[in-house]
């Protein structure tokens, strides 16, 4: 089991603002650095939605993900309030931006300029695998499934089966497996998990000749959840300790 923390922000933007939002999201690169190296937070990730996604019905633009270490680091940032976030911005910009700048995108932020939508999972990470093939690079594709959980067996088959059948396939680059803890309340309500993974494009998924006992774990595994929808996600920018 993890101690990591994630919040998944699901961003729906406001029309027309698609290459000023790039800008946006890079000034915020700025300051998320400076949280990493102050260790209030381990990684921060944009990832832009393709919009063919979930059988070309995505529901969100973009997918604004902060990586904790544990929950206190977490809980840390989320008691901070405006006061508090003006000062860091500023500290985290000084001598690489202008003022004028600064003050254009903090009131950017104040007013919410970007967001249309904007629904927030809190999950606690239950199982990872990460790879050397996996460190962030701009284009990156990515997988975000939401997951109900069907039986107290799910859990369980994620991590003792799939996650370990993943690992000797070599088929994902990365994955992870998450206990939604909270959620905003125009959150999506059935589902109780989040799968994120990176898909090596190098192992095909073969699933011909499988022992018995593979094809029974399998059927009894995909029967202990049901997918939400999938988006498919490519990383627009990132900051990673």
């Amino acid at each position: 089991m993890s101690n990591v923390h994630r919040v998944f922000e699901e961003i729906t933007l406001n029309n027309g603002l698609v290459e000023e939002y790039a800008g946006f999201e890079s000034f915020w690169g700025t300051v998320k650095e400076k949280q990493i190296k102050d260790g209030n937070l381990l990684g921060w990730f944009v990832w832009k939605v393709d919009p063919k996604s979930n059988d070309n019905q995505p529901w969100t633009d973009y997918i604004v993900l902060n990586v904790f270490a544990n929950k206190s680091q977490m809980d840390k940032m989320n008691s901070k309030d405006a006061e508090w976030w003006n000062k860091y911005i500023k500290s985290a910009h000084k001598g690489k931006t202008k003022r004028s700048v600064i003050k254009k995108y903090l009131k950017e932020t104040t007013d919410n300029k970007y967001r249309k939508k904007s629904v927030t999972y809190t999950v606690k990470g239950l199982g990872v695998i990460l790879t050397e093939q996996a460190a962030p690079q701009e284009g990156t594709k990515a997988v975000y499934r939401g997951i109900e959980q069907l039986n107290y067996d799910y859990v369980d088959f994620e991590l003792n089966y799939f996650k370990p059948w993943h690992e000797a396939t070599s088929s994902r680059l990365y994955w992870e497996v998450n206990e939604i803890l909270s959620r905003s309340d125009n959150a999506y309500k059935p589902v109780t998990h989040t799968i994120f993974e990176i898909v090596n494009p190098d192992v095909s998924s073969n699933n011909e000749n499988l022992s018995f006992t593979d094809q029974m774990m399998i059927k009894y595994g995909v029967a202990s959840r049901k997918e939400h929808g999938r988006l498919d996600l490519e990383l627009m920018n990132w900051r990673w300790n």
